[in-house]
């Protein structure tokens, strides 16, 4: 089985760029984290923030290095939430109507996807190449190369305009998941000619890509760098002696480590991919660090100006990891995970489960700066967790992780931006005992939409309005579970998961049209179901499309009772919901699987240009008409 959840999570790259100097960044005094409150500390000299780190890893530092030689993975899962219920799904970046833009949480902050296209072209990056395609002639015009871009290396896409920014990964050479293995290139170019695309700039640094963020052409990127330079070493066998030899010699390299060992570095690229000299990424004073020990990656938030080349105008960062990111008009939030404290008498993760949130000042065009931070109990199900406006912070959460066997909820906390602290001002908890959250979504200031989910799926409406009192309006159970949940207007929520039996097990791909005019009563008035399906926009909202009156759903059927399965493959291409009064009902399916490759076929992203449908498939682009959906395969990507 080609499951594509995993291929579209590896094509999201892994790494993005910072700088070097910028305007300080003013950080509270240390104190003591508790529940919606840990201000950062700063640091006065990169000598004060070395002795910070020495003294930290001194206490943690083992005979396999730190963290027992893993660098951890947060709970959080990426990849961002919204100033109401307004996406910019259907619809194109600068009010075109004749072209579709990225599905993004938030009106007017366009996420880095996989494809982009301004009407004339369409720039994708699937199969480890970023491919230039002419609208009007569906000829691929272009392939680029970023400069130092690895061959079949994944890469995201901003595009504003002629302006696109690729955002590319490269490997350092010492091995997947070594301190300083992964950096990440970015690179911006011209497309006035998209024949002949021309580099303005490019930069790799140091570091993982987490996410990036386009408002008005500025660009705002999310790096998380482990300590780069740090040469552990591990014992040679499973002796005491060798482990003990392991552990002085990883102690002396805590000793002799410089600032550079520590912190990410930034080098300038010419369009060979050949690199000037290596330059720190933030300077020292731009760090800030939690009251509590958090690990020792650091987080960057950076700016690229919308006038300018691969070259950061601004920079602040975190002594943190990171995987979630949310952003509005003018707040960028990362969550970030506790400090993975391995347990060698249990085996299991012996830290509390909570998570840290820091807000970014984005209202500027060309500078991010630290606004606040606080910390919720739980983890965090993805970016739809976090809404953030008017000073106000919604955060959905579940108490434990996934796997986890205890009983668990979920809660619903607000927070409030008062000075650099995020303050709790009131939470709902007791949402789905024994459920874990599935899906989220903020319809308005005023209300918000929790899905759970275990055997039946509890829809919980909550009246976000007071602040300080979130209460819960109305409840609906069904079978099975919404995944993402799109309001289509102020009365009516369509909902994309899985089908379900009653006692929980997953039987296909449904769609669900609810009604929640009366938020005390909500009701599903209308629904599909596909077996044996699943689509991409389940666990990536940016596979969803919705263009005047229909949806267009990237779907894969597998039918494993079926003898025929290994010489037919699966069903794969397009499934299309009609919106009507009061109802969902079943378009036409889109065939996209080739001749030659039963198994091949697959679609990861749906676009409108003008009269057409496109699919973006793992291997070909697809174009259809959009009123008889005829058409197939036009170019091989």
């Amino acid at each position: 089985m080609r499951a594509s959840r995993s291929w579209v999570a590896a094509a999201s790259l892994g790494a993005l760029l910072l700088t070097g100097a910028c305007s300080a960044t003013q950080f509270p005094p240390p104190q003591a984290a508790g529940p919606g409150a840990i201000p950062l500390a700063s640091f006065d000299s990169c000598g004060d923030l070395l002795a910070h780190l020495k003294d930290e890893a001194a206490e943690r530092v083992t005979a396999w290095g730190l963290d027992n030689g893993y660098w951890g993975v947060p709970f959080a899962v990426e990849d961002s939430a919204a100033d109401g219920s307004e996406t910019s799904a259907g619809s194109a970046g600068g009010g075109d109507s004749s072209f579709s833009g990225t599905n993004n949480q938030v009106e007017g902050v366009d996420e880095a996807d996989l494809v982009k296209t301004n009407g004339e072209v369409i720039v994708t990056s699937v199969s480890g190449s970023i491919r230039v395609v002419d609208v009007a002639s569906a000829d691929v015009v272009a392939t680029i190369e970023a400069p130092g871009q690895e061959e079949g290396g994944g890469a995201e896409l901003l595009l504003d305009g002629n302006d696109l920014v690729v955002l590319a990964s490269q490997w350092s050479g010492w091995g997947w998941g070594a301190p300083g293995s992964e950096r990440t290139i970015v690179a911006r170019y011209d497309l006035s000619d998209p024949s002949d695309p021309q580099l303005i700039g490019s930069t790799r640094v140091e570091g993982t890509y987490r996410s990036a963020r386009m408002i008005d052409g500025t660009v705002r990127l999310v790096l998380v760098s482990q300590p780069p330079g740090l040469a552990f070493t591990s014992p040679e066998d499973g002796s005491m002696g060798a482990e003990a030899d392991a552990l002085e010699a990883n102690q002396q390299v805590i000793a002799d480590s410089t600032i550079d060992d520590w912190l990410p570095h930034r080098q300038q690229l010419d369009a060979s991919g050949r690199g000037g000299p290596p330059e720190l990424l933030l300077d020292c004073t731009e760090i800030g660090r939690p009251g509590d020990f958090s690990g020792f990656a650091t987080v960057s938030v950076v700016t690229l100006d919308a006038e300018g080349d691969a070259t950061p105008s601004s920079a602040a960062g975190v002594l943190a990891d990171a995987s979630t990111v949310y952003a509005s008009t003018d707040r960028l939030i990362v969550a970030t995970s506790p400090w993975r404290a391995w347990s060698e008498e249990t085996g299991t993760d012996a830290s509390t489960t909570h998570t840290d949130l820091h807000s970014f000042d984005i209202s500027s065009a060309t500078a991010t700066t630290y606004a606040a931070s606080g910390r919720v109990a739980g983890w965090l199900l993805n970016q739809f967790s976090i809404d953030s406006a008017d000073g106000v912070t919604r955060v959905a959460t579940t108490l434990t992780p996934p796997g986890s066997q205890q009983a668990t909820s979920s809660s619903l906390v607000m927070l409030a931006e008062r000075g650099d602290e995020l303050v709790e001002t009131g939470r709902l908890d007791g949402l789905g005992l024994t459920e874990q959250i599935y899906a989220v979504r903020y319809l308005s200031p005023d209300l918000a939409a929790v899905v759970t989910f275990r055997q039946t799926d509890p829809l919980y409406l909550v009246d976000t309005s007071d602040p300080t009192d979130p209460r819960e309006l109305g409840e609906l159970k069904i079978p099975g579970y919404s995944a993402y949940l799109h309001p289509l207007d102020e009365s009516t929520l369509l909902g994309i998961g899985q089908d379900a039996t009653d006692d929980g097990r997953t039987t296909g791909l449904q769609a669900s049209l609810f009604d929640i005019s009366d938020a005390t009563d909500p009701q599903r008035v209308s629904q599909l179901t596909w077996a044996d399906t699943s689509s991409g926009a389940e666990w990536d909202h940016r596979a969803f499309l919705l263009w005047e009156e229909r949806v267009y759903l990237p779907a894969e059927t597998y039918d494993w009772e079926s003898e025929e399965i290994e010489t037919t493959g699966p069903q794969v291409g397009i499934l299309t919901v009609d919106l009507g009064d009061g109802e969902i009902t079943e378009g036409p399916r889109i065939d996209t699987r080739g001749e030659g490759d039963p198994w091949g076929g697959g679609v990861v992203r749906v676009l409108v240009v003008g009269d057409h449908l496109w699919a973006v498939g793992y291997t070909d682009l697809f174009r259809f008409d959009l009123d008889t959906l005829d058409g197939g395969a036009v170019a091989v990507l």
